[in-house]
């Protein structure tokens, strides 16, 4: 599976990202001056460091293992268990497929994106007095926590949810209908 190796390379485009916006909210004699975030990113490997590419890069590899594993797995699932509907029931295509993905994508983002929550909850929620964070500043224990504590519905791990889809999800739909269009997802039931 590419999902793997891949998970990590989203990481280094986040970063800079955030790095650009947290930029403008610096005193001026603090700021960097990133006039973009494509310019962040290639200006911090010189000024800071490979390194900080990558910082923080667990919940966000992880939240992508997650939504790619779950995603691709479910929509060649349900193409191979409804092939019927366009084989044999004379049903569109790509009604189905969009169906299809729909279903997918819904399950695989509300699986994923609390992954990618525990990113903010680390890095900006406010700190214990003292200035201590509750997990130590560690990603897994805080995604271990959440996990743990779920049932409980005394918080919102889906807030911002809205926001993701709205950067991610036309990219992740759009990208799914063209590997399928490219046969990338074909099988022996076409």
């Amino acid at each position: 599976m590419a999902i793997t190796p891949t998970a990590h390379l989203s990481v280094p485009f986040e970063n800079a990202r955030r790095a650009y916006y947290a930029d403008k909210t610096w005193p001026i004699e603090l700021r960097r001056n990133y006039t973009s975030p494509t310019q962040a990113l290639l200006r911090i490997p010189f000024e800071e460091g490979m390194y900080y590419l990558f910082r923080g890069g667990f919940p966000i590899a992880m939240s992508q293992w997650i939504f790619w594993t779950t995603y691709l797995t479910l929509y060649s699932f349900h193409k191979n268990k409804y092939f019927f509907l366009w084989v044999y029931q004379d049903f569109n295509y790509d009604y189905i497929k969009a169906l299809n993905m729909g279903v997918s994508f819904g399950i695989a983002s509300v699986l994923a994106y609390p992954a990618y929550y525990t990113r903010e909850m680390v890095d900006l929620w406010p700190k214990e007095r003292g200035g201590h964070c509750t997990w130590n500043n560690e990603y897994r224990k805080c995604f271990k926590w959440m996990v743990e504590n779920m049932d409980g519905l005394g918080y919102n791990y889906l807030r911002g949810y809205w926001g993701w889809v709205r950067r991610y999800g036309v990219l992740y739909l759009g990208g799914l209908w063209i590997a399928d269009n490219l046969g990338m997802m074909s099988n022996c039931n076409e």
